[in-house]
């Protein structure tokens, strides 16, 4: 049975934050004296249909229990899920199991995220974390598709050229 949300509030996991302290500031040197500045405080949150954990912080806390999906399920929960999230396994482009050698010629970055759920995961990874180099890989895709798509229209003219016989030859045959 789901717990109620003031349930849910009551029992949430702290977690533990550091202590901000005040020290002298350097560019009006002013020494301030050193006062602790505290906040409502975090916990963790799970998402009901992935199983990922979040950080919120308490102030916010009742409002992001009460958000529902579209289909009216609740977004999260404060009960720590019996699985862990779900992890894909594919790999970014850039993740040095995947990536190719032209790559390190252009410089281009190293990945290790390799829990992608499917293709259009790891394409939405490469647009929103590596936008430059995306661009340059689907640049040069771009490129060598075209070239093939060139080289496939000249093979077949070069074919059609070929098997061109003169119509005056075809009409002597059937004679």
């Amino acid at each position: 049975m789901e717990k109620a949300i003031e349930e849910q509030v009551r029992d949430a996991e702290v977690v533990m934050e550091s202590q901000v302290v005040i020290e002298k500031d350097k560019e009006l040197d002013v020494e301030m004296s050193p006062t602790q500045l505290k906040s409502a405080g975090y916990v963790y949150i799970y998402d009901t249909k992935t199983n990922e954990r979040s950080l919120c912080n308490r102030n916010t806390l009742l409002h992001a229990l009460q958000k529902k999906r579209p289909d009216g399920s609740v977004v999260f929960t404060t009960v720590k899920p019996k699985t862990g999230p779900k992890r894909g396994t594919l790999k970014c482009k850039l993740h040095p199991d995947e990536r190719k050698e032209i790559y390190n010629l252009w410089g281009l970055a190293t990945c290790l995220k390799a829990n992608l759920t499917s293709p259009y995961q790891v394409k939405r990874h490469m647009m929103k974390r590596h936008k430059d180099e995306y661009n340059s890989i689907k640049e040069e895709e771009d490129r060598l598709e075209k070239d093939k798509e060139r080289q496939l229209r000249e093979s077949i003219i070069n074919l059609g050229r070929k098997e061109e016989t003169p119509i005056y030859q075809k009409e002597a045959k059937k004679k």
